[in-house]
């Protein structure tokens, strides 16, 4: 029979490590293991990373939308009254129009001239735009609407300023707010054909929509409008008295082109609006004041020059006609019905171009 072994004896008899006498495929067995442990670990962390990215990008997605801006340096006017705007514009249309254009040139633009049947008219408006150099003024383009008559021939200015003249669709007043295809500019300066500024003022007024009115239409003639206190209808009006107002006249305004693409969209509100145009053959200028208000939360911007703008108001014209203030009128109320509230903004500001004193 075997004598037990004390504690002492059992212990002194384990296997004694010799770290000398360890196999080479047990070291590099070991290594395998913390590689394969690391390997782990960082398969691991790559998981969560996606993980994490992909929550974030959910949150981002569903979260407050975020509507593009046309210069970095102009900072959203986020007000009550701007909320509406992410119920009725379609966001992902306008973020797409507002970089769109970015490759167009930005130092120079173009004037969009619609006429009909008034070539003397346009042929005067013509001679005094083109006979002095304007160093920012890169093209002219007529917007034809008579389907009737051909159009003239294209030209180039002897200061080397091309005018060419695109046949319309339709004789209608959205014509002149298409974003033209062959437009090489962001700015456009929307035109009729009996409505100027100074040539030698363009240039000023064209530098500050470059500085200040990116955002907003930028324009000559301002326009007001007035809620009647008793029956809550708006009321378009001249701005007699006023000390703000909250349009500009689209005959004779600078636009950016990304307005332009938003209003000729898809969105189902613009449908309705252009085709609120066509129907009555009118409003189409109030009708940019909405858009672009609406998109930005910013009032226009009046630009005037050293010489008054001319508006030759001629003896036949859509101003002209019977109902035609009442028809203003109709308008406002009728955007205000589809866009759901009243998107225009007030402002007092304005630039006018003179000398300095004293």
């Amino acid at each position: 029979m075997d004598t037990p072994k004390s504690p002492e004896d059992a212990w002194s008899e384990l296997p004694v490590y010799d770290a000398s006498k360890r196999s080479m495929a047990a070291i590099v067995g070991g290594r395998l293991r913390r590689i394969s442990r690391t390997g782990l670990y960082v398969a691991l962390a790559s998981v969560l990373s996606i993980v994490a990215v992909y929550l974030l990008s959910q949150l981002d997605y569903h979260g407050p939308p975020t509507f593009a801006r046309l210069d970095d340096k102009v900072q959203s006017h986020e007000t009550p009254d701007c909320s509406p705007r992410y119920n009725i514009s379609s966001m992902d249309i306008w973020n797409k129009a507002a970089v769109r254009y970015n490759h167009l040139m930005d130092d120079k633009f173009t004037i969009a001239i619609q006429t009909y049947r008034r070539p003397d008219q346009l042929k005067a408006t013509l001679d005094l735009l083109l006979a002095p150099e304007i160093p920012s003024l890169h093209e002219i383009v007529i917007i034809w609407n008579d389907l009737e008559t051909p159009t003239p021939a294209d030209f180039t200015s002897d200061h080397n300023v091309t005018v060419r003249h695109r046949m319309s669709t339709a004789n209608s007043l959205n014509q002149k707010l298409l974003p033209d295809a062959g437009f090489q500019t962001q700015a456009v300066l929307l035109s009729d054909d009996d409505v100027h500024y100074d040539a030698a003022d363009l240039d000023f007024v064209f530098q500050q929509w470059r500085a200040h009115g990116r955002n907003r239409l930028t324009g000559a003639f301002a326009r007001c409008v007035d809620q009647n206190a008793d029956s809550g209808q708006w009321q378009y009006g001249w701005c007699k008295g006023h000390e703000s107002y909250s349009m500009v006249l689209t005959g004779l305004s600078f636009v950016h082109m990304a307005f332009l693409d938003y209003y000729s969209s898809e969105d189902p509100l613009m449908t309705r609006v252009r085709a609120y145009v066509d129907e009555h053959f009118n409003c189409e200028d109030i009708a940019m004041n909405f858009v672009t208000s609406m998109l930005t939360c910013e009032g226009p911007l009046q630009v005037t020059g050293l010489h008054k703008p001319t508006n030759e108001a001629p003896k036949a014209g859509i101003s002209t006609k019977k109902g035609h203030l009442e028809a203003r009128h109709a308008c406002i109320n009728s955007y205000v019905d589809m866009f759901g509230h009243m998107p225009l903004v007030e402002t007092s500001e304005y630039i006018s171009r003179g000398y300095v004193s004293g």
